[in-house]
C-alpha cells in the first residue's frame, strides 16, 4: 500500500468514526431543540454556505501545499461543529447566533473533509495511462467503502448510545481525544503525490449534462442524509438509541445481499446497470413517500431495506462514474467544480424549500410530499454523460 493510500484510509476512517458520534444525528438534534422543517432546511443551506466559504480557505493552504494545516483544518473544524450542537442542546431558548454558527462550521467541516478525502482518493487511484484505470477505481472504491462503512456505524451506535443517555459531554470529550491523537499520528506520514503538482485553478471542461446533474446531486445527498434520516427517526418512535441500531442493522443486512449478488451484477453491461440503478433510484422516492408509522411492521421493514439497497446501489455506480471522470482529466479541478455546483445547487434550493414551507405551512405529510416531488426529478442523473465502459467490474468487490 503507498503512502497516500494509507494516508487515505486512515484519514477517511477516523473522520466516519467521528461523523458517527454526533454530525450524523444533526437533524434529529434539531428537532428534539423544537426547530421544524423550516429551520432544518435553513440549516443546510447556510451549511452550504459555510462548505464554500471554507473552500477559500482550503484552496488558499492546497496552493501552498500546508497539508498538516489541512488535516488540523478538518479536525478544528469537526470539533469547533460538535461544541456548538451540544451548546445548542443545553441552550434554554433557541438562540439564531448558536444555530447559524453551527451551520457554517457544519459547512467549514464538511469542505474540509469531503474535498480532502476526494482529493487523496483521486492521487491514490490516478495510473500510468496504459493501465484500466477504471478497475482499479473500483477496486478502491469498494475497500473505501468498508472503511466507512465500519467506522461509522461503531460511531453511530456510540453516538446514538450516549444521545439517548444525554450525556452529549462524553461526545465532545471522545472527538476531542480521537481528533489529537489522529491529528498526530497522520502528521508523522510523508504527503507528496503527483495531484499536488496540478494548479487548482486549472480550467477543467465539464458537459452542460454533469452541470445538471452535480446541481441536483448535493440536493437528493442531504435529503437522505437529513430527511430521510428524520423520517427514520420518527419511525422508531423518536428513540435514537433505535434509530442508531436500525441503521447498522440495515448496512448488514445490506451486505449480505450485495455479497449475494456480486457475482451476477459483475457479469451485467455497465451502462444498463446504471440506467437501471438511476430509474430503481427514483423509484426509492416514491417508496419514502409511502412509509410511515402506520404502515404494517413488516412491510415496513421491508420497504426501508429495499430503500437503502437501491440507494446504495445506485451511489456505487454514479460514484464509479464521477471518480473515471475526474481521473480522466484534471481531478482537483474537477471535484472542486463539482461541488461548487452542488454548494450552490443547495443554497438555492433548500432557501427556497425553507421560504416555501414558511408561506404554505408544515403538514406531517410534508416530507411525504417532497419525496414524491423529488422522484421524478432523480431520473435527470439519467443525463450523465457515460465513459465506454463495459462492466461494472469491481465496484461491489472488496479487492
Amino acid at each position: 500500500m503507498t503512502e497516500v493510500a494509507r494516508l487515505f484510509y486512515r484519514f477517511a476512517g477516523v473522520h466516519s468514526l467521528l461523523i458517527g458520534l454526533l454530525p450524523f444525528f444533526i437533524p434529529v438534534l434539531l428537532w428534539q431543540q423544537g426547530y421544524q422543517l423550516i429551520e432544518i432546511s435553513a440549516f443546510i443551506a447556510l451549511t452550504a454556505a459555510g462548505f464554500m466559504i471554507g473552500l477559500i480557505g482550503w484552496k488558499a493552504l492546497y496552493n501552498r501545499r500546508h497539508w498538516r494545516a489541512i488535516l488540523l483544518g478538518s479536525f478544528v473544524a469537526e470539533l469547533a461543529l460538535v461544541t456548538s450542537l451540544i451548546l445548542i442542546t443545553y441552550l434554554i431558548e433557541l438562540s439564531v447566533t448558536v444555530f447559524v454558527l453551527a451551520a457554517l462550521l457544519n459547512g467549514i467541516y464538511n469542505c474540509f473533509y469531503w474535498i480532502t478525502q476526494r482529493t487523496l482518493f483521486s492521487a491514490m487511484t490516478q495510473v500510468p495511462a496504459d493501465k484500466q484505470a477504471n478497475i482499479i477505481t473500483g477496486k478502491q472504491f469498494g475497500n473505501f467503502q468498508i472503511v466507512i462503512v465500519i467506522f461509522l456505524k461503531i460511531g453511530i451506535l456510540m453516538g446514538g448510545y450516549f444521545l439517548a443517555q444525554q450525556q452529549t459531554l462524553w461526545l465532545l470529550v471522545i472527538s476531542t481525544l480521537l481528533s489529537v491523537f489522529a491529528y498526530f499520528a497522520l502528521c508523522r506520514q510523508v504527503i507528496n503525490n503527483e495531484s499536488q503538482q496540478i494548479p487548482i485553478d486549472k480550467t477543467t471542461p465539464i458537459d452542460y449534462r454533469q452541470k445538471v446533474v452535480f446541481s441536483l446531486d448535493g440536493i437528493f445527498l442531504f435529503c437522505e442524509s437529513y430527511f430521510w434520516v428524520l423520517t427514520l427517526f420518527f419511525i422508531t418512535d423518536n428513540n435514537v438509541m433505535d434509530l442508531g441500531l436500525l441503521v447498522v442493522g440495515l448496512t448488514i443486512t445490506l451486505s449480505i445481499i450485495f455479497w449475494g449478488i456480486k457475482n451476477t451484477i459483475d457479469k451485467l453491461n455497465q451502462r444498463y446497470v446504471f440506467y437501471s440503478a438511476t430509474i430503481l433510484y427514483a423509484a426509492s422516492w416514491f417508496m419514502r413517500g409511502s412509509v410511515n408509522n402506520h404502515t404494517e411492521h413488516y412491510l415496513l421493514l421491508v420497504s426501508i431495506i429495499i430503500i437503502a439497497f437501491l440507494t446504495t446501489f445506485f451511489r456505487l455506480s454514479f460514484n464509479k462514474q464521477f471518480f473515471d471522470d475526474a481521473n480522466a482529466q484534471q481531478p482537483l479541478a474537477f471535484i472542486i467544480m463539482k461541488s461548487n455546483l452542488s454548494q450552490k445547487g443547495l443554497l438555492l434550493f433548500f432557501t427556497m424549500l425553507s421560504f416555501g414551507l414558511m408561506v404554505m405551512g408544515e403538514t406531517d405529510n410534508s416530507l411525504a410530499l417532497l419525496y414524491w416531488c423529488l422522484a421524478p426529478v432523480a431520473v435527470l442523473y439519467g443525463i450523465y454523460p457515460l465513459r465506454h465502459q463495459t462492466h461494472l467490474q469491481s465496484e461491489l468487490n472488496n479487492e
